[in-house]
Order: C-alpha cells, then structure tokens, then sequence
C-alpha cells in the first residue's frame, strides 16, 4: 500500500481518532474534562479543543479530513499507476474512445488485412475522392500506431 493511501485511510477516519484524544486528554473551557460532556456539548467542546478555542475552525478542521482523505484515496486509485491524476486518467479513457470510434469509421471505408496490408473496398470516381481514401488511409495507420503504443493490440 502507498503512502497516499494510507494517509487518507487515516484522514477518513479520523474522527473517531480526534474524539477519542479530545475524550482522554480535553478539557473544556469551563475546566470540566471532555470525557465527562455528553451529546452536544461533548462534540462543541471537542470541536473548540481541536480548533484551539474556536468552535468553527475546530468544525471545518474535522469535517475537511474526512474528505482531503476520501480525495487521497481516489488519487491514488485511479489510473494505471498509482498516483496519478483523475482527469489525466479520464482524458485518456476518452482519447481511446475517440480512437475506437475513428477506426470504427474506417473499417466501413477501408479493409485491412491480418498483415496490415490496407486494401480499399471502393474505387474512387473522382480525384478528391482518391485523396480523400488516402487521407482516410493516413488516419487508419496512425490510429493503428495509436492502439499499438496503448497496448490495444
């Protein structure tokens, strides 16, 4: 397990952890011990403890962890290599869409032999239509470097 990982399993669980410490060691600003309080005035008081004396930055504080370790985990699940970042990883995912969906095109234009030897299925009547074949011969063989570097064939 990565080190990102583990720092936002523990941020997401965090709570308990700061209720706890705030329950053995706190005291409130009335001097009672927070392990004493009950209910609300048990989690203002906790909440006050963590933000050194100040109930709202003590709230933000414990409800932002959580959430910063919910984000670490995410970042570090997605992708092919841990770590790295979720619209890197979606940009990627839609590059191959477009690609699967170009050569999809294509197969209906052009046909390709199991030794990438490329045939066309029509002939052209007209000079622009033979450029545009060839264009669409140039696109099918990129496409297929593509998928090859991806690892799709």
């Amino acid at each position: 397990m990565d080190t990102k990982t583990t720092i936002g399993i523990g941020l997401s669980a965090s709570n308990p952890m700061i209720h706890t410490a705030a329950s053995t060691i706190g005291t409130a600003k009335t001097g009672t011990a927070i392990s004493t309080l009950t209910g609300a005035a048990q989690t203002n008081a906790t909440a006050a403890w963590v933000g050194l004396g100040s109930m709202k930055v003590g709230l933000f504080i414990m409800n932002a962890l959580p959430v910063l370790g919910v984000f670490l985990i995410l970042d570090s699940l997605c992708g092919p290599d841990h770590g790295s970042p979720l619209i890197d990883w979606y940009e990627e995912g839609w590059k191959e869409y477009e690609a699967q969906c170009e050569m999809e095109d294509l197969e209906k234009k052009v046909k390709v032999d199991p030794d990438h030897k490329i045939t066309v299925t029509k002939s052209p009547s007209s000079l622009a239509q033979q450029e545009y074949l060839f264009k669409s011969l140039e696109v099918e063989h990129e496409l297929y470097l593509l998928k090859k570097k991806l690892g799709l064939l």
